[in-house]
């Protein structure tokens, strides 16, 4: 359980679950844990979504579980930041916060999206810990899933380093396998998952390290698109480079949807707004988006980016500049899902493309 500070560990420890054995284990699971698990909607879409606690409810839901490589709608991250949440309600002149402890299982996450997870935790606790997310992240086990195919065609997550499997902050980690998965131990408390349920588990046979390191070999080749992702950020970095015919001709084309914002596994903005009736009420925090224009506006009515192409810039420039800067990490974690969103053709492998190749393609 990362959030209680579990530590990483050299994933040594191989255990082998059969794929058959995977919805029995969900079901287990689900008796001590809010468990997230991608799951096929009717209209085919595929979310992040709880299982349900009732009995019959929970075999149905089981049904519709997902674990090959599948296009998730969006990232996880709307189980630890929501994109409605309520903070603190009040009533009178009495005030009480709302924050949400559950213990949850997030199951099936794929390696760009734990990246994500790991860059909020990162944000929402850098210069102060954001009371609300924090407690959402305290009692959590993450049990990723490496992709053996991108699942959407605009993924490039090896040239960032992202993918298609994680190195490191997983619990336990599936190496798809046939009829069963290979399971990496990442964490103690992964470890302690295992054990917990261990009559699921068994040990592997044979040499399968080097079994493991052919999947994840292939599995990497299989990305077709590839980036130069280290050189973009090699030339975001310099305060002289500012490609300001680039922003101002995405800046053009957007739309400004926000779409690409609201499937950005790493994008953090938001607002807070009251909800008062007579005298109570609730405060309410909600996802915004750095490219509308009421983000920045002041409250005289200035804007400092009220043009288009200024509002572009500050997006490229969060992803592949300043969050590097600070962090050490880019805030763009390779999924491809601004790309796949957008009505108009527009992602940010087509603008790291464009400054490193010195060619228009958008």
């Amino acid at each position: 359980m990362r959030g209680k500070g579990g530590k990483d560990m050299k994933a040594s420890k191989v255990k082998i679950i059969g794929k058959k054995k995977i919805k029995d284990l969900l079901r287990e699971a689900s008796q001590e844990w809010n468990v997230y698990v991608p799951q096929k909607w009717s209209d085919g879409d595929v979310w992040m979504d709880q299982l349900p606690k009732d009995k019959q409810m929970l075999d149905e839901a089981l049904e519709d579980v997902v674990l090959e490589d599948v296009d998730t709608v969006i990232s996880p991250k709307d189980i630890f930041f929501p994109q409605l949440e309520s903070i603190f309600k009040f009533k009178d002149d009495k005030i009480w916060e709302t924050p949400e402890f559950s213990p949850k299982l997030i199951f099936g996450v794929q390696p760009c999206d734990l990246k994500g997870i790991l860059f909020s935790d990162d944000f929402y606790r850098r210069n102060f810990e954001d009371r609300y997310y924090v407690s959402r992240i305290q009692n959590r086990l993450i049990v990723a899933r490496g992709c053996l195919r991108p699942p959407r065609p605009t993924c490039f997550c090896s040239s960032a380093k992202t993918g298609p499997f994680a190195e490191d902050g997983f619990d336990l980690q599936l190496v798809d396998f046939g009829d069963s998965y290979f399971v990496e131990v990442g964490t103690r408390e992964g470890e302690e998952f295992i054990t917990m349920h261990k009559k699921f588990f068994s040990e592997p046979d044979g040499n399968y390290d080097m079994t493991i390191k052919e999947i994840k070999t292939k599995a990497c080749d299989s990305l077709e698109l590839k980036v130069d992702f280290q050189n973009a950020l090699s030339l975001m970095a310099q305060d002289s480079f500012i490609p300001e015919e680039n922003y101002r001709r995405i800046g053009e084309r957007c739309i400004y949807c926000g779409g690409c914002l609201y499937v950005c596994p790493t994008c953090t903005c938001f607002n807070v707004f009251d909800n008062v009736k007579d005298k109570e009420g609730e405060r309410v925090r909600n996802w915004d988006a750095c490219v509308f224009e009421g983000y920045t506006r002041e409250t005289s009515g200035h804007n400092p980016r009220k043009d288009k192409w200024l509002r572009t810039a500050r997006r490229y420039e969060h992803k592949l500049k300043f969050d590097y800067k600070v962090t050490g990490l880019s805030g763009c974690i390779a999924c491809g899902r601004c790309l796949s969103s957008c009505p108009v053709g527009i992602g940010i492998s087509k603008f790291i493309q464009e400054i490193t190749e010195k060619r228009k393609i958008m």
